[in-house]
């Protein structure tokens, strides 16, 4: 340490005078000393040469010379210390490629790619001082498909009202090996927040519900982004789909068996009560949370799995019955039975329907939404996964999150 002491002070009248002369002198050197002192502790602080910039790259997210490349998604052009000046795209035979630049200009994106098809990529750019910088040439090709996935049918219907207990549902035209790869492709949008979660129900299904009922007025979006993805045994997905709907009012059913009533219920209010006749004990109409889906003004009904006259099977019918609701793939329906109206409201007659009187079947027939929920109570033979594909309710909630091949447990 260096210290400086001042010379000594006479107690004089004019001595302050002689105390500033001093001081400016001291109070510039300590501030030298601290400075220098300064540098020296932390070396290059002050006169370190300006760090080089980085070095400048251009990448494609294709590696060169890449072949088999699944088109599921778009080319990216990225330039690492500096920008983008140009990029194209070129398939073999064809206009290049139209794609997009962001903001900052150091990544380029394409439109979608397609299958069986080679392209170039030919890009240049400028490192950070503005040179120019090593361009970028290549070439790849994607695969060709040996078999496309397609979407065979989906629910709800594009632009369709629905229960608050619709599941969504898509079904495939062929078996799904890499479920994970199908199900991180599509995405469930709502409008207000709905914990929900996919489930495959089979190899070709694959459906997602609320853990909840769904919130009346609920505005829903399904984007199935599956065209180029590989599903598993040389399958990739031949399109991409995208359809929307809406949750309509809050519409339940509840069918007591022993009561032999059907009552309605909207907004959380009875609406109404309908003397009812379910499956007699031998076909007994299963306890569960059905949902209608589909509505038939004539329905013809048959007995097939019973046989027929020719076999002596008792029971067997083959008629046709008014406006049919059916809730189950099981061969449930509520529809008008005429035969039945003495029976309704006082005791079991039908081979598992629920029948009503031709005024209340067409009631029903008419307010009932597609997708409301019909539950049964007081069965003795329950609704399960095998009684079709509407049978989301009947599984419990974490069983049913279980059912998710990005879950773990599918």
């Amino acid at each position: 340490m260096i210290t400086i002491e001042p010379p000594q002070r006479r107690r004089t009248g004019p001595g302050r005078g002689l105390e500033r002369a001093w001081a400016a002198p001291v109070v510039a050197v300590l501030a030298l000393l601290v400075v220098l002192g300064g540098c020296s502790a932390v070396p290059g602080s002050l006169f370190a040469p300006a760090a080089p910039p980085p070095p400048f790259s251009l990448a494609a997210s294709v590696p060169p010379g890449a072949v088999d490349v699944a088109p599921a998604e778009p080319l990216v052009v990225s330039a690492a210390g500096g920008r983008l000046t140009s990029v194209t795209v070129t398939p073999a035979g064809a206009p290049a490629l139209t794609g997009t630049l962001d903001p900052t200009g150091t990544r380029w994106t394409s439109a979608t790619l397609a299958y069986r098809t080679q392209y170039r990529v030919q890009a240049a750019g400028v490192d950070e001082r503005g040179a120019p910088g090593a361009p970028l040439d290549q070439t790849f090709t994607t695969v060709e498909p040996e078999q496309t996935l397609e979407i065979a049918s989906i629910r709800p219907t594009d632009g369709q009202t629905v229960g608050v207990a619709m599941p969504i549902s898509i079904t495939f035209d062929a078996p799904v090996t890499d479920r994970a790869a199908v199900e991180r492709r599509v995405a469930v949008t709502t409008s207000v927040p709905t914990e929900g979660s996919f489930r495959w129900m089979s190899d070709e299904q694959l459906n997602w519900r609320p853990k909840d009922y769904w919130r009346p007025g609920t505005q829903v979006s399904v984007d199935a982004r599956l065209f180029g993805v590989h599903s598993g045994g040389g399958l990739f997905g031949a399109e991409d789909r995208s359809f929307s709907f809406t949750v309509g009012r809050d519409q339940r059913a509840r069918g007591d068996v022993n009561a032999h009533t059907l009552v309605l219920y909207q907004d959380g209010q009875e609406l109404r009560s309908l003397p009812a006749s379910y499956g007699r004990d031998i076909y007994p109409t299963q306890y569960g949370v059905h949902v209608a889906f589909e509505k038939h003004e004539i329905k013809r009904m048959r007995s097939e799995s019973w046989g027929g006259p020719a076999a002596g099977t008792p029971g067997f019918y083959d008629e046709e019955l008014p406006f049919a609701v059916r809730i189950s793939n099981n061969g449930e329906f509520v529809h008008v039975n005429a035969a039945t109206v003495s029976q309704q409201g006082r005791s079991n007659v039908s081979h598992g329907c629920a029948n009503l009187s031709p005024a209340d079947g067409e009631f029903f027939y008419h307010w009932v939404q597609m997708g409301d929920p019909v539950e049964i109570v007081g069965s003795s033979r329950p609704l399960t996964t095998r009684d079709g594909d509407i049978a989301d309710w009947t599984i419990p909630w974490e069983e049913y999150r279980q059912g998710s091949a990005l879950s773990g447990g599918a």
